[in-house]
């Protein structure tokens, strides 16, 4: 008998990028809802870049709504976003001055 083909799948995933530097020793953070976030306690970010953070979590965790907080004690001005499961989004965030 022929072998059989197994499809690898690949997870898809929801990612969430903040194109901002924040200055060195500054952290970006994430909380919101979905994903395993929260409104109370940030999750780190990932530093990608100088000024690029990333965070991800399956699609399958559904939208999730979130907003930027600067070493976890600075929210970031604007209304909360959105994230589409399975996509990245990409947000400039904007903090108020030191």
């Amino acid at each position: 008998a022929p072998a059989k083909k197994t499809a690898r799948k690949t997870a898809k995933k929801t990612t969430i990028v903040a194109k901002i530097d924040v200055g060195w020793g500054n952290s970006v953070y994430i909380r919101g809802i979905g994903g395993g976030l929260s409104w109370d306690v940030g999750v780190l970010m990932d530093n990608a870049k100088k000024d690029e953070w990333t965070w991800s979590c399956p699609a399958s965790d559904g939208p999730i709504t979130f907003k930027f907080v600067r070493n976890d004690l600075h929210w970031a001005l604007g209304p909360d976003h959105i994230a589409v499961p399975g996509e990245t989004s990409v947000t400039k965030p904007h903090f108020p001055p030191w």
